[in-house]
This record gives C-alpha cells, sequence and structure tokens, in this order.
C-alpha cells in the first residue's frame, strides 16, 4: 500500500518534474521514498513487532544527494511512527547522525533506546 505522507514545496521542486516534493510510504516495501525510478531516495526499515520498527538504512543516489533529501525522509518515519504511536529503533547512522543534530523532542520521545 502506497500512501503519500507529506509534500514539500521548496527550492528542492526544481530537481522533479511536479511542483512539490512527495515523500511516498510503501508499506509492502517497508520504505519511505522520494524521487523517480532514476532518482530514487529511500529510508528502510523492518518491524520488529507491531509497536516497534527499525530505522535500518538510508539511501541518496549522488545526483540528490546534499540537498536535504535524507532529513525529508527521516522526518517523514519518525512523523509516521508518531502518528501510529510507535517506538523507533535506529540503526541507520544517517538517522542516528540527524537526531543528534536535530534533537526534536517528539522525536526522541518515540526512541526505543534513548
Amino acid at each position: 500500500m502506497l500512501k503519500l505522507v507529506r509534500s514539500y514545496s521548496s527550492s528542492l521542486s526544481r530537481m522533479f518534474s511536479s511542483a512539490e516534493i512527495q515523500v511516498i510510504h510503501n508499506q509492502k516495501l517497508k520504505e519511505f521514498s522520494l524521487g523517480n525510478s532514476k532518482d530514487k531516495a529511500v529510508l528502510q526499515y523492518k518491524e520488529i513487532s507491531p509497536s516497534v520498527i527499525e530505522l535500518e538504512h538510508t539511501i541518496v543516489p549522488e545526483s540528490l544527494q546534499g540537498q536535504g533529501i535524507g532529513k525529508l525522509l527521516a522526518e517523514a518515519a519518525l512523523e509516521y511512527a508518531i502518528d501510529m504511536k510507535l517506538k523507533v529503533k535506529v540503526s541507520c547512522d544517517f538517522v542516528k547522525t540527524y537526531l543528534e543534530k536535530y534533537p526534536k523532542p517528539e522525536f526522541k520521545a518515540v526512541l526505543l533506546d534513548k
């Protein structure tokens, strides 16, 4: 099942054909993604239990790096956890670094390992 998590209107939109940046949540593939088939960035996760997800890996193609794409994916995944009342285990180094750089209380509240 595909679900639009967020739409973004920003300077990033010049990289894509549409006027909005959309983070898509694909529950079947267990990933949050952004982009198209050629330049697709993803944050992959797995379900540890019905109430816990593990953020495993973020992949941003070279053509999209340095533009805040990973940050958008991390925020979408963490906001999904908040909305669904899930706890989050973070294995992904990028998300760990993001959480250190942007220590938002609402994100810290969902972390399994604080």
